[in-house]
């Protein structure tokens, strides 16, 4: 990899938006410099990166998509695989870096991905899980159970927000629940385990 390209992925990383976007630039890498914009709060600067290479970079026109929704335009619909892709990704960005109100927009708008990709409810309820927002999560694992009832993730998640507020027999139920239609889904194994240990 390219020594100036490994930087600029490491003041990203570091949280050096500023230096990061000057050298994205440089390498002509538009939509890791409009994502440095985005977490700068510069939504001008972040559209006009973003725009650059929109019809050959999938993660450039999903980021005018939530630049769209940010500033209550209308979007353009976004792909199945675009919303597997960067929805976590853009919402996990916003919300380490603090900027809330545009993470939440992002997240109130979960219909309209949902319409393109019903997974879309379980990826807020993810990225929610873990960033902490535990008292959002069970609108969004309910949501999912409702559009596919059995994603044995779905469950995962659910149990593990009741394990963390120690709440082990509605864990123990959603473990139960799960393992009934995916008896060796590990994850939520290990958890029953974990409850055991508490018993």
């Amino acid at each position: 990899m390219d020594e100036q390209l490994k930087n600029a992925k490491r003041l990203f990383y570091e949280k050096n938006y500023e230096e990061a976007k000057e050298l994205f630039v440089k390498l002509n890498e538009p939509y890791e410099a409009g994502l440095s914009s985005l977490l700068l709060d510069d939504l001008k600067g972040a559209r006009e990166l973003f725009s650059i290479k929109k019809d050959e970079c999938t993660a450039s026109s999903f980021g005018l998509i939530v630049l769209d929704i940010l500033e209550g335009k209308s979007p353009k619909q976004p792909s199945f695989f675009q919303i597997r892709s960067f929805f976590e990704i853009f919402v996990n960005l916003l919300v380490e870096n603090k900027l809330y109100k545009y993470a939440q927009k992002i997240i109130d708008n979960y219909m309209f991905f949902t319409t393109v990709n019903p997974e879309t409810p379980k990826f807020a309820a993810r990225v929610l899980n873990a960033n902490n927002f535990n008292r959002a999560v069970p609108f969004f694992v309910k949501k999912a159970k409702e559009i596919c009832y059995y994603d044995a993730e779905i469950y995962y998640i659910e149990a593990s927000i009741y394990m963390i507020e120690k709440k082990y027999e509605e864990a123990l139920n959603s473990i139960n629940e799960c393992l009934a239609f995916a008896p060796e889904y590990y994850p939520v194994k290990r958890l029953a385990m974990e409850i055991e240990k508490t018993s």
